[in-house]
């Protein structure tokens, strides 16, 4: 018998901006039986999303009171709102998929860049 997604049950989420605004995304899940065990999903993934953080960093600084130019954003939100959400879906999508792999409670963390992975190489002089 497999588990249903519907028998594990996010709970909480969190955001942890980096100084560059990337953030990570932390989602927990309960198992419904409340299974004792606990997973957590170790680098469970980096995803590149350049308009979402571009809309985080927005909230970040609405948090910290800074400025920013409230309908300019408005209007760049309506010109990239499909771009958004795709990016949304991606990052959701994700996590979905990983929920219906688990058979306990957990965490699912995931990091959010707006830059292109770099690949490391070495520097030569």
């Amino acid at each position: 018998m497999s588990l249903l997604m519907d028998d594990i049950k996010p709970f909480r989420i969190e955001v942890e901006w980096t100084d560059r605004e990337d953030f990570l995304f932390t989602c927990h899940y309960r198992h419904a039986s409340s299974s004792e065990c606990r997973t957590t999903a170790e680098g469970a993934g980096r995803h590149f999303f350049p308009v979402m953080t571009r809309a985080m960093g927005n909230v970040l600084r609405k948090l910290r009171r800074e400025h920013i130019s409230f309908p300019l954003f408005l209007v760049t939100l309506a010109f990239e709102h499909r771009h958004l959400l795709s990016e949304i879906d991606q990052l959701l999508g994700a996590l979905h998929s990983h929920l219906r792999e688990q058979k306990c409670s957990g965490s699912w963390s995931c990091y959010v860049s707006g830059e292109t992975m770099k690949p490391f190489s070495s520097r030569g002089g």
